[in-house]
């Protein structure tokens, strides 16, 4: 049978024009000149504690005649095939792997992150950046955010969250979590229903979140979430229910007994971080319009930090702006002197997203309003117009509507004379890279931060 295996490999390698001379078809034989590739089991952004060991086991074809160098912090620190070094000291590092065969050269790098203590940053109010499965490590302003909010863990038919985030993302949360301890910032992460990422639009019919928490064995849910947290090494939960299909809960009693539950069992434990313990952080996040009375009785629960309010998503059949100002001071006001929220409790959500309109307006209906609308992320826009960030609408067809910097410093000016908790952005990976027209590092130079 090895005989026809090699006559037949053979043959292959004729039709295709290769040499067949090396006797043995498993371990071929390279030329001089031929590029050492490299195999590396790594991620782009790798964090670690103090004392922690780097250890890598790569390998390289072809590797005969190779040599090998691992170069940390610009110091050669091994010249062996495998690494096993350990980090001594706080800082942002580049871990490079490089392999050297006839002066033929390639390498491969990471960025290596040593953490430092968590010393949660002081501030002004509370500047919180959204993250969604579509963004990376990458995409957060660290020094502009006070606290980040993953989002989603969605709750499945199971009643069980979904760290895997649905296998859509490389989203790294560990990596994520060191990297904001570092720079002083809380992580929590968002327990939901299915929901649509660029405009945080629950899908229709999406209950499952509802369902297991007016279960009998609710009991149970909370557990799983509690333990998701502590499991994970997140700073806390924020909650994002799934919205009444018919505009209310069936069971709202039940409900409240499930997130007073929740916020009782979360407050229970504590997170200790660098031997210095931490209350883990609570907080919900509430959607505009006329449902928004479906969770007024839940949303002053003690052991809940604060609310967000999405106050966005306000589509008209009237070309207009879906995140008016008067729709922010509207929805705060609501449940603000309408449902008992203190101010300090209540954090505005404003979208890094602008809602195009197109085609004849006379057509426009609630049922087909979808098909003469788009979402476009606020980086495409930068990117697209020049002055973006110097207006809150773009000419173009029936008009792009969305947040620039006129909005921006409108709404922050309402948060700052009402004492409001602070502003959040959803979500951040839409936000522009540039300086110059980050939404984000607006908002929190805006709150004094």
């Amino acid at each position: 049978m090895k005989i026809i295996n090699k006559i037949f490999l053979c043959s292959i390698s004729l039709l295709l024009g290769i040499s067949c001379t090396n006797d043995d078809a498993d371990n071929p034989t390279f030329g001089d000149n031929d590029v050492p590739v490299i195999f590396i089991d790594w991620a782009e952004n790798m964090a670690f504690n103090v004392g922690d060991a780097i250890r890598i086991s790569p390998q390289v074809s072809p590797s005969d005649g190779v040599t090998y160098k691992w170069i940390y912090n610009d110091e050669v620190v091994s010249t062996n095939k495998n690494l096993e070094y350990t980090v001594t000291e706080f800082g942002s590092f580049v871990l490079k792997f490089e392999v050297d065969r006839n002066g033929v050269k390639n390498s491969r790098i990471t960025n290596v992150l040593v953490v430092k203590p968590f010393e949660p940053k002081t501030y002004n109010k509370k500047s919180v950046a959204y993250i969604t499965v579509d963004g990376s490590v990458a995409d957060v302003p660290w020094d502009d955010i006070t606290h980040l909010i993953v989002s989603s863990a969605v709750i499945g038919a199971d009643g069980l969250p979904d760290l895997t985030f649905g296998g859509r993302t490389t989203l790294d949360i560990s990596t994520l979590i060191s990297t904001a301890h570092n720079y002083g910032v809380y992580v929590l992460i968002e327990f939901s229903g299915a929901t649509t990422y660029l405009n945080a639009v629950h899908a229709y019919g999406s209950l499952n979140f509802y369902n297991a928490a007016v279960a009998a064995n609710r009991d149970v849910f909370v557990n799983n979430l509690v333990q998701t947290v502590i499991d994970n090494k997140f700073d806390g939960i924020n909650i994002y229910m799934d919205k009444a299909d018919d505009g209310a809960y069936v069971d709202p009693a039940t409900l409240k007994d499930f997130y007073e539950k929740l916020g009782v069992a979360l407050k229970a434990v504590k997170n200790t971080l660098n031997d210095v313990e931490y209350d883990y952080l609570l907080s919900m996040s509430v959607y505009g319009g006329w449902t928004n009375a479906t969770l007024s009785n839940m949303v002053n629960i003690p052991t809940y930090d604060w609310i967000n309010v999405m106050a966005f998503a306000a589509e008209d059949l009237t070309p207009g702006a879906h995140s008016a100002e008067w729709y922010f001071t509207d929805q705060i006001n609501q449940w603000q002197n309408w449902y008992g929220v203190a101010p300090s409790r209540i954090v505005g959500v404003i979208p890094a997203f602008g809602l195009r309109y197109f085609g004849n307006p006379a057509d426009y209906t609630w049922g087909n309003l979808w098909q003469y609308t788009e979402y476009m992320p606020y980086r495409t826009l930068c990117a697209t117009y020049s002055n973006a960030h110097e207006t809150n609408q773009q000419a173009v067809d029936n008009g792009i509507f969305y947040d620039g910097f006129p909005a921006i410093e409108t709404k922050a000016q309402y948060v700052n004379d009402n004492n409001l908790g602070g502003m959040a952005l959803w979500s951040v990976e839409s936000d522009s890279k540039d300086e110059t027209k980050s939404l984000m590092k607006k908002i929190n130079t805006l709150l004094g931060n």
